[in-house]
């Protein structure tokens, strides 16, 4: 064999290697990327089916209205504790009667409920109004969102999430 086609085999070889590892190299860092875009929408229909168990188990077990408050802030607390992070969460739950607004924002606004201020803080918050009407306001900063009341248990949420430059807002 001449000299010339081992030294092509080896450049061949070699060239087969640094491809290889190269490619190795490039799958793996593609792969320890973290998804840093959460998909709102899947958000929205994972709240809507969990919230949907939750009032369905206080209304099967007929609980009174104190244990059925607290089974809803604990649902609602559990949940921002899981999906807080980098997001805004606005609950709205309750009867005809008397409205709570609950939830976690990453910025100080103005959250009110029927003109009654809430919060203006970071972090979770928490309070409640008795409504005059069948229709209720909560106005975040200089946004507004409208919820009609229906007989029975209410539960309305806002989701909102900075992402590059936008911000994502879902309602439910």
């Amino acid at each position: 064999m001449k000299r010339g086609c081992k030294k092509a085999q080896f450049y061949l070889i070699s060239a087969v290697v640094i491809a290889t590892l190269a490619i190795g190299l490039v799958t793996i860092s593609n792969y320890a990327k973290k998804e840093s875009n959460l998909n709102l929408d899947e958000l929205k229909e994972e709240i809507r089916i969990e919230s949907a168990h939750v009032l369905d188990y206080g209304l099967y077990h007929q609980l009174d209205e104190t244990a059925f408050y607290s089974l809803v802030i604990d649902f609602i607390e559990d949940y921002i504790d899981y999906q807080g992070e980098g997001k805004d969460l606005y609950f709205i739950f309750g009867d005809k009667d008397n409205i709570t607004v609950t939830g976690y924002q990453e910025t100080a606004k103005d959250v009110s409920l029927d003109n009654t201020l809430i919060t203006s803080s970071v972090g979770k918050f928490n309070g409640g109004i008795n409504p005059v009407e069948d229709e209720i306001e909560l106005s975040i900063s200089d946004m507004s969102y409208e919820f009609e009341l229906n007989n029975g248990e209410n539960f309305y949420f806002i989701l909102s999430q900075k992402v590059n430059k936008g911000e994502y807002i879902i309602t439910g």
